[in-house]
């Protein structure tokens, strides 16, 4: 059979074609896995940051240095399951806690019953498994109705375990709460008798939770966790079960909150019922509305800086509840996404308005913010220690740490508190007026 040339040139285009999109659809699935560079840059990352991590107890050492490290790996690793609930599927969660005193309760038990031949080193695993247990059968009850019923029935959960741990004071200890010695397991030759070698093995366990639970966002549950927090009804529509993926969800997060819980039994040598208490679970919260529960590392970033200023204003103030509560409440109205996305877009505003309109306009937009924040601050912050001065020191008076030349204020003189009505006034002045300044 004769084939003319014509018919010959159209078989070799379709044979071309068909190779074109074969390569198409190859292309198409090596998109759904993250670029070869991305992941050297990322492991590059997380060595880093496991590097670091290790080196900090030999850059601030002492007890004050290494007790705050491991607070900020405990809070951190909770901060982080816990937005695994919030961030990933868009429940939030008032009962947190009772899977992070879960943990803590079964590593103190565990130790102190077995705690000869158990290694060390794996036994967070226990507290994770056993948080993870309590959490899915949790998520048998709570999951199913809407994201506001999900809230207030853990929190209900929540106060429920309380409760139960201040009746139960053979699994609580009561006030006096569990003590444990790390020591008294096989350590594998460490000596864990050293307050570094315990901070290095909790800072080794927070920085293999924290790749696992990054690790969790690539797979198909990670996505499938995120589309059913945008669009539950659509993800029932193609044929997945949201209720399962939020169980799923609520599961593997109660489970890395019960080793955030193993970790601070193990840190702190003792677990009380504070663990399991409200207080735990909002510290949570606010770690991911601070940092930015839309993001990854938004959580972990609200951790380091909460547990920080917590640890240095607890040194110079009585009213640093309130000065955390009241930043809170200024990040939520300011930056609804939290800080990280907030400042991000705020960085981006101010290199496009550089390009467009050059530095001397982003100077006179910010100069007012920034001046107007550090007054309002100064003048909030003094009014309220002279409150306390008032009502605790007999007006004893307030040292000025932040305004040069004044070393303290007197609370019985008018003058101080006309100078921080004067602050306050005008750091608010300052501003109110400085985004109509980034408007002409």
């Amino acid at each position: 059979m004769d084939f003319d040339m014509p018919t010959i040139r159209g078989a070799r285009r379709l044979n071309s074609a068909q190779r074109e999109a074969s390569s198409a659809e190859r292309s198409s699935w090596d998109a759904y896995l993250p670029p070869r560079a991305n992941r050297r840059g990322r492991a590059l990352c997380w060595g880093i940051a496991l590097a670091v991590a290790c080196v900090l107890p030999f850059l601030f050492p002492g007890t004050f240095g290494v007790s705050v490290l491991t607070q900020i790996c405990i809070a951190l690793t909770f901060a982080l399951a816990y937005n695994m609930l919030l961030g990933g599927t868009g429940l939030l969660s008032f009962g947190h806690a009772l899977y992070f005193g879960i943990g803590a309760y079964t590593t103190a038990h565990f130790l102190n019953h077995f705690g000869e031949a158990a290694p060390l080193v794996l036994v967070p695993i226990v507290g994770g498994i056993a948080a993870l247990a309590v959490g899915a059968f949790v998520a048998l009850f709570t999951v199913r109705s809407g994201k506001v019923i999900f809230a207030m029935i853990s929190l209900a959960v929540g106060q429920l375990g309380f409760s139960a741990a201040t009746i139960m004071t053979g699994f609580s200890g009561g006030d006096e709460g569990i003590r444990l010695d790390p020591t008294r397991a096989a350590g594998w030759g460490i000596d864990f008798g050293s307050p570094v070698n315990v901070y290095l093995l909790i800072a080794v366990w927070t920085w293999c939770a924290a790749l696992a639970m990054y690790a969790l966002t690539f797979t198909p549950l990670g996505r499938l966790m995120n589309a059913t927090r945008d669009n539950p009804e659509r993800m029932e529509f193609v044929g997945f079960n949201p209720v399962m993926i939020r169980g799923l969800a609520l599961a593997l997060s109660a489970g890395f909150a019960g080793i955030a819980g193993a970790l601070y039994a193990l840190g702190f040598q003792v677990v009380t019922i504070d663990t399991l208490s409200l207080a735990q679970s909002t510290a949570g919260m606010l770690h991911a509305y601070v940092g930015g529960f839309t993001t990854f590392f938004g959580p972990a970033i609200g951790a380091v800086l909460i547990t920080l200023a917590t640890a240095h204003l607890s040194t110079l103030t009585d009213a640093w509840p309130l000065y955390l509560g009241v930043f809170f409440v200024a990040v939520t109205l300011s930056w609804r996404y939290g800080l990280t996305v907030g400042l991000a877009d705020l960085l981006r505003g101010a290199l496009k308005a550089y390009r467009q309109r050059g530095a001397s306009y982003v100077v006179r937009c910010a100069l007012p913010a920034v001046l107007g924040a550090l007054a309002a601050c100064a003048g909030f912050v003094l009014l309220i220690e002279m409150i306390l001065s008032l009502g605790a020191n007999m007006g004893a008076p307030v040292r000025l740490v932040f305004v040069p030349g004044v070393h303290a204020a007197d609370p019985r003189s008018p003058a101080a508190w006309i100078c921080a009505a004067v602050l306050l006034a005008t750091g608010l002045g300052l501003l109110y007026w400085s985004p109509r300044a980034a408007r002409q």
